[in-house]
């Protein structure tokens, strides 16, 4: 399938992330594919979101950006560079809520980790104002003694969003990351997340099976296809300013669309 480029982007700062002609087997040359002829491009500074059935493959293409995974045909590109293999200029946020912290470290340590790695590998001095700068933005002043089996399941989060945000990736890769915390928590990360994208700028692909989130924070949303070989069914351009009334005729509209996409793939893939 041939993708299509978002019209504008929100900030300066990011790359462009590319997919050509892009197949996945896991295995062996005789191992079916689990990606097909995949070709999408995201611009620079876009927030661009992946939905679509279980088992299609959209952790997977998150984990090809990543450089996690290779293809076995086809090329994926980060600012025009082909992707060989994980880079400081990606930075991935994981669903999971305690494998990414460092248990034996503070929030605080958590947070400054990856910058003094940052400083180590540039040659720049740390500096510790940063740390403090990113953990209040995420509202986490007040527990930055804490260790992270002190903490809630959504203030996990927030110490992973910060460290990762905070060391300025070009491209944030964010495979659902709020799937295991309470409704009421996972509202208030949403809107944190697009507000931070909005003011630190940055390009974000973010994988969910939450189509109502989807909408609240793509400027496009892709539909992927069931497996097996999946690729992408549909774009569709959110037109909608932010912040997003889910409550709107044209939220609904968008949901409504992506939701009918969806049902459609899962019904195939049960008939199949």
């Amino acid at each position: 399938m041939n993708g299509a480029t978002a019209g504008s982007s929100q900030g300066a700062r990011g790359r462009s992330v590319a997919f050509s002609g892009v197949e996945l087997r896991y295995g062996g040359k005789e191992s079916p594919p689990v990606v097909v002829d995949l070709s999408l491009q995201i611009a620079a500074g876009e927030f661009f979101v992946i939905v679509g059935p279980s088992g299609c493959g959209k952790s997977t293409l998150l984990r090809l950006v990543a450089g996690f995974l290779e293809p076995n045909e086809g090329t994926v590109t980060a600012g025009g560079v082909a992707v060989t293999g994980p880079g400081p200029d990606r930075a991935m946020v994981f669903q999971s809520v305690d494998g990414p912290l460092m248990d034996w470290l503070t929030v605080r340590q958590n947070v400054a980790f990856g910058l003094k790695m940052q400083a180590k590998r540039t040659g720049q001095e740390f500096d510790p104002a940063v740390v403090d700068h990113w953990l209040q933005l995420v509202g986490l002043t007040s527990a930055a003694g804490k260790l992270p089996h002190e903490l809630s399941g959504g203030m996990k989060q927030r110490v992973q969003i910060a460290r990762i945000l905070a060391v300025k990736p070009d491209v944030v890769l964010m495979d659902e990351p709020f799937a295991a915390l309470d409704a009421q928590t996972r509202r208030i990360l949403q809107r944190q997340v697009v507000e931070l994208w909005q003011t630190e700028g940055g390009t974000v692909v973010y994988v969910t099976h939450d189509i109502r989130e989807a909408v609240l924070l793509g400027q496009r949303i892709g539909v992927m296809r069931a497996g097996p070989h999946s690729d992408f069914r549909s774009l569709h351009t959110v037109d909608i300013g932010y912040p997003r009334d889910e409550f709107s005729p044209e939220f609904a509209g968008v949901a409504r669309a992506v939701e009918a996409e969806i049902v459609e793939e899962v019904t195939r893939a049960w008939q199949n």
